[in-house]
């Protein structure tokens, strides 16, 4: 039986929290299916364009949802994901918007440098839903516990992270993970010979100007955060193959911020 009181103590503590065999049925599995064969569709039908998306040098891209996202949504709600979230963050479903969206790391590459899901007011939940197994090998997520209490700039965390603790979330299929926006964490590289993909939903509090988004016919892979414009790219290709000049140029902007 699931400890709620337990889950929020920790989730409170720590920023995140993993719920077991939440997603561990047939239902739930045929959709996984579904999206995996959706984003391998896109993946090597249109690779041509997938390949001028910001993301795809770092091999770490978004995802643009199609019904079978809503679908996983559903199997969630007929679980009380309600009723777990109302107990982890003290707020009704009702509170918050919810964008559909996803992440996918390319075979052999995907390693991030550490960041936050933007600014510590923006005061929002994800939710993870990992289709396969993710294992040492296929490039979990690796976040800072406790990193969620304290706003901190870039380069006042690296001068820190070397004495923080590390965690990678090491899930079963099935597993979900609800952290914050604002903990400090990084998609590691992938070394399997296969897509790591994993499925998000993006709660934000209310707000009126949200907008619904485009659900498509199928799941299309989409830019990252470098986006897919000339600076965009720019920067993304300095991130991978000269990272020491990138994470400096992060660290100054970090201080001029400031």
């Amino acid at each position: 039986m699931l400890n709620l009181k337990k889950k929020k103590l920790f989730f409170d503590q720590n920023g995140y929290t993993v719920i077991e065999n939440i997603l561990s049925d047939k239902s739930s599995y045929s959709y996984f299916d579904k999206v995996k064969n959706e984003i391998n569709e896109d993946y090597h039908v249109n690779y041509d364009r997938i390949k001028k998306l910001g993301g795809y040098i770092t091999g770490n891209l978004d995802l643009k949802p199609s019904m079978v996202i809503l679908d996983i949504w559903s199997q969630l709600k007929k679980k009380n994901i309600s009723e777990i979230l109302e107990k982890l963050t003290t707020k009704s479903l009702a509170n918050y918007d919810i964008k559909y969206a996803g992440n996918v790391s390319f075979p052999n590459k995907g390693d991030q440098f550490y960041h936050t899901d933007g600014p510590k007011k923006s005061k929002k939940i994800l939710i993870g839903v990992p289709i396969q197994d993710l294992d040492e090998n296929n490039g979990p997520t690796e976040l800072i516990p406790g990193s969620h209490n304290i706003k901190i700039s870039l380069h006042k965390f690296y001068l820190e992270k070397i004495l923080k603790k590390k965690v990678k979330l090491i899930l079963n299929k099935g597993d979900i993970f609800i952290r914050e926006s604002y903990i400090w964490h990084k998609g590691t590289k992938n070394n399997s010979n296969s897509l790591r993909i994993v499925v998000l939903f993006i709660l934000s509090e209310k707000n009126i100007n949200f907008k619904n988004q485009q659900i498509l016919e199928k799941i299309k892979l989409s830019d990252n955060m470098f986006h897919s414009s000339f600076s965009g790219k720019i920067r993304e290709f300095i991130s991978v193959y000269l990272p020491i000049i990138y994470f400096f140029y992060k660290i100054i902007l970090s201080i001029i911020k400031k």
